[in-house]
């Protein structure tokens, strides 16, 4: 496909159908790279504004991310994640086939606010875990995650969660609890600078906030975690109860 000048089409939307075309049969796969503005220019014979515009477009659809000082790439397909599902970031990854990796911001212990306490139902004040993670597939973080756990259910908790290991297995291991349902509360938010950064995407992208308390088998909160993830690279689902 050639770019025609005479038609009505603007140049942009043609050298977006192009590059969409592209992507579909193959040229660039999913995480991949594609030609930088400069060279995008010289394929096309064209402005750096009209590539530009291009490329914005394709962003907005999703067909594209842009990653602050990396490039543009091919979006990643999306993973699906069942809401009513009640495992954990390890066994939603083994379930994609692929090996979880998380990497550990922040470990601290804090006392519960009025909020977090009443989620939990715990005293106000008492210790509480507070971890930050970044969650990866394909070395690319997907989720960005914040979790409290109460000390006084889970004493020392802090000092055996250090890497990837499933927090589920720990809390099944070592505290006998196992979690058989949860609760969701979600909202769409735009990317905070902080944010961005930790998922590498644009400030102001749109993020799923997932709210999730888990509960035990008697019905009492075994975690309380927020966690944040680009619309464009999961699909929430719901599938009926048979």
């Amino acid at each position: 496909m050639n770019l025609n000048p005479s038609t009505p089409q603007p140049l942009y939307m043609q050298i977006r159908q192009m590059l969409k075309n592209d992507i579909q049969q193959g040229k660039y796969k999913p995480d991949e790279q594609i030609p930088t503005e400069a060279e995008l220019c010289e394929i096309y014979n064209v402005s750096r504004i009209t590539i530009r515009k291009a490329i914005e477009e394709l962003v907005k659809d999703g067909t594209l991310t842009r990653i602050p000082r990396r490039g543009t790439y091919v979006t990643s397909k999306k993973f699906h994640n069942e809401l009513i599902s009640v495992s954990g970031f390890s066994e939603f990854s083994h379930q994609l086939g692929m090996t979880p990796n998380s990497r550990i911001l922040k470990s601290e212990v804090i006392p519960a606010t009025e909020e977090i306490a009443e989620y939990l139902k715990i005293e106000e004040g008492s210790p509480i875990l507070e971890l930050e993670r970044l969650m990866y597939v394909n070395d690319r973080p997907l989720f960005y995650d914040i979790a409290h756990f109460s000390l006084i259910r889970f004493p020392d908790l802090e000092k055996k969660i250090v890497g990837n290991e499933s927090t589920y297995k720990i809390l099944l291991n070592d505290y006998q609890t196992e979690i058989v349902s949860n609760d969701k509360i979600i909202d769409v938010i735009g990317a905070t600078k902080d944010y961005a950064k930790w998922l590498e995407c644009d400030i102001g992208a749109n993020l799923f906030k997932i709210l999730k308390i888990s509960f035990n088998a008697a019905d009492e909160p075994v975690h309380l975690s927020t966690f944040m993830c680009e619309t464009n690279k999961v699909k929430l689902t719901v599938h009926r109860a048979k």
